[in-house]
């Protein structure tokens, strides 16, 4: 029988598509203001608001306590004695003015005691108020109104409908940026004024009250400090200081490369003094990539898929590593390289992105018709990788109802029913990698870094000694099948000393039917005569497990079939993957070949030296887990042993069977899993 709630201890645990020339730009616009709007319209929001409303609660207990001491009755008013703000200034005036009743209560200590801390509870109260007021102000019109953000353009006029474009308000950008300084010294007034508390003048039961409005501050604090540093880099973003270019890229989820997808298409905007103009042509990468030739430039053995794959040696087919900002660098490299009819122009920054933001996107934008169709976040990203196919299967009917619905999009952009979801949908693309930036300069890409915005592997310097896993799918087959595929990678801890000993359990299942449309198949269809056969169409995914650089291998299966193909994947010792070392981190790699309806999986175990860390008298266990972005995500297994006997055991989200802790949900994100227990 499994445990649900797996606490020993009362302790609290450790916190751990081509469109028209108007309808593009004004996506793209939306895209550059997710380098700021995230943190400041979204997250800003609501951590201040948590706060005031958490210091309600402490309002109505001083309430409560000044009506018992007005009775003298001091047994309840010991209890009641943490304030908050249900009406600031009534409270203060209460405090201040006083009563008999409540200078005789003085007398009693601990009620004296309790009433001191009060005007520092009241004066954090009426800080996090004024935040939560500067803040709503913002959230309030930096979208729509008269003071919107986002302004009418009379430079840019749609010469077929005469409606005027879009562009930023820089000036209103720095209204913004002033108002979040005043919010961000009032949250800081707010802690101050929380941590000057004496929480042993304070009855108990109201110290996890302070405690969690003082680490809601602390995030709001920190969340106030990023769109500060957001603000301070976006108004050179938005091209304040003269006209910048950026390459954006579109990836199709269902042919899996390292960042989530191939980059069949792309195209460059430039933004000057926050006006935005996307190029009206969005390019084929065939356009550059003339019959796939290879180009030869300069690599190093971090481009080790690249290095080992001719076809991966040209401009649209460079993202094999899941690193962002090292793809990133290598296909503009690869475009700088390529013949073309007209040069490259200079590129400040390259973004990536995938149909499955326009679905995080969807749920501020709202469901829309087109050709007589319903079009809602649930529905877009199967209308449009799939279902747009075999409705339409005329290729220029199919064009037209696809860019229509990309200009249905792009216009509930600007005009969103839900702003809130829409902010809150940016977000989620973001964290979920569905949108991915890499910025050439170093400033600007520290702050991508910062917020975890680039879809880069995690350093060794921020690894530490946690444990890390990654595991990263390729399609290698020439198909669409990963629309259609679905992940489950398991992972099996054990310890032996300081030492983890691994088990991994990469399953990739083919979930295809037929019939399908020519597009999806690809070579597929006709790999090994499989058609012939029965077994049409092959799914042909090239696993491959990111693990610590000091890893030691131990050994590997395979179930079902495996092949030696491309080059990264070939097994000179059928015992044993090939490896090589990427971004701090070593890998493994093997290719599977998966017929319609069956599932294959590549297991490998391994040891990691010295991840059970010790800290204050507590074994832990952290693993940091990265993510690919995929049509469908992957699930995520992790089971860890514990040391039979173990007591005092933490592990937050885990289930417990018997001495196993068991996690096992869906990875959409990036995360850390920590457990602990006493020795």
């Amino acid at each position: 029988m499994q445990d649900r709630s797996v606490s020993d201890t009362p302790a609290r645990p450790p916190l751990r598509s081509k469109t028209n020339h108007h309808s593009g730009l004004t996506g793209i616009v939306v895209l550059i203001l997710g380098l700021a709007g995230v943190v400041l319209w979204g997250s800003m929001l609501l951590a201040p608001y948590r706060l005031a409303t958490g210091l309600l609660d402490a309002g109505d207990h001083l309430r409560r306590a000044q009506k018992a001491l007005s009775r003298t009755e001091l047994k309840v008013a010991r209890y009641e004695a943490l304030a908050a703000q249900a009406s600031v200034d009534r409270a203060r005036s209460a405090l201040r003015t006083g009563g008999p009743a409540l200078d005789l209560a003085r007398w009693v200590g601990v009620v004296d005691d309790a009433l001191g801390e009060v005007p520092h509870l009241i004066s954090a109260a009426q800080h996090s108020t004024n935040a939560a007021l500067g803040t709503l102000d913002v959230a309030q019109d930096a979208l729509r109104g008269p003071r919107s953000i986002i302004v009418d353009d009379p430079n840019d006029v749609n010469r077929k409908t005469g409606k005027l474009g879009k562009k930023i308000d820089l000036g209103r950008l720095e209204e913004i940026a002033a108002t979040i300084a005043e919010v961000h010294d009032e949250v800081r007034a707010t802690r101050s004024e929380l941590k000057a508390v004496n929480l042993d003048n304070i009855p108990k039961r109201g110290h996890d009250s302070i405690l969690d409005a003082l680490e809601t501050a602390a995030e709001a604090d920190k969340t106030l400090s990023d769109a500060q540093a957001g603000l301070k880099i976006l108004p050179s973003v938005l091209g304040a200081d003269g006209e910048r270019t950026y390459m954006i890229g579109f990836q199709n989820t269902a042919e899996q490369r390292g960042t989530g997808g191939a980059i069949l298409q792309f195209g460059f905007m430039r933004i000057n003094d926050g006006a935005p103009k996307l190029d009206e042509k969005v390019n084929s990468v065939y356009d550059v990539d003339k019959n796939r030739t290879p180009i030869t430039i300069p690599l190093t053995s971090e481009d080790f898929y690249v290095q080992a794959i001719p076809d991966a040696q040209r401009f649209g087919n460079a993202n094999w590593s899941p690193d962002w900002p090292a793809s990133a660098a290598l296909t503009v490299r690869y475009a700088q390289a390529t013949p073309a009819d007209e040069p490259l122009p200079d590129i400040d920054g390259v973004i990536v992105v995938d149909p499955l933001a326009a679905q995080e996107l969807m749920k501020g934008v709202g469901q829309f018709q087109v050709a007589n169709r319903s079009i809602s976040s649930q529905r877009i990203v199967d209308f449009m990788l799939y279902r747009a196919y075999s409705q339409f299967p005329i290729p220029g009917q199919r064009r037209v109802v696809l860019n229509l619905v990309v200009d249905r999009f792009y216009d509930g952009l600007f005009n969103p029913s839900k702003p809130t979801d829409l902010l809150n949908g940016f977000g989620d693309a973001l964290s979920k990698k569905h949108v991915q930036i890499y910025m050439f300069d170093p400033a600007e890409q520290a702050f991508i870094e910062r917020m975890d915005w680039d879809g880069g592997i995690i350093l060794p310097s921020e690894l530490k000694k946690d444990d890390y896993v990654y595991v990263v799918e390729q399609n290698v087959g020439g198909s669409k099948l990963d629309y259609f595929d679905r992940n489950r990678n398991e992972m099996q801890v054990s310890f032996e000393g300081s030492d983890a000993l691994v088990s991994t359990k990469m399953s990739v299942t083919n979930g295809v039917f037929l019939p399908q449309p020519r597009y999806s198949m690809g070579d597929a269809q006709r790999l090994n005569g499989a058609c012939a056969t029965g077994r049409c169409p092959l799914h042909r995914p090239m696993m491959n497990l990111y693990v610590r650089d000091d890893a030691e291998f131990i050994s590997a299966s395979v179930e079902g079939d495996r092949i030696d193909t491309p080059a990264p994947a070939v097994w000179t010792d059928p015992a044993r993957p090939p490896e090589h070392f990427e971004r701090g981190k070593k890998v493994w790699s093997g290719t599977l070949e998966i017929p319609p309806g069956e599932t294959a999986s590549l297991s490998i175990d391994y040891r990691v030296p010295g991840v059970l860390q010790s800290q204050g008298g507590r074994s832990v266990y952290r693993l940091q887990v990265q993510h690919q972005p995929k049509v469908q995500p992957e699930t995520f297994v992790l089971r860890i042993a514990i040391p039979a006997g173990a007591t005092g055991v933490r592990a937050p989200g885990f289930e417990r069977d018997g001495d196993v802790l068991v996690w096992e949900s869906t990875l959409k994100t990036d995360l850390v899993l920590e457990v602990s227990w006493r020795k």
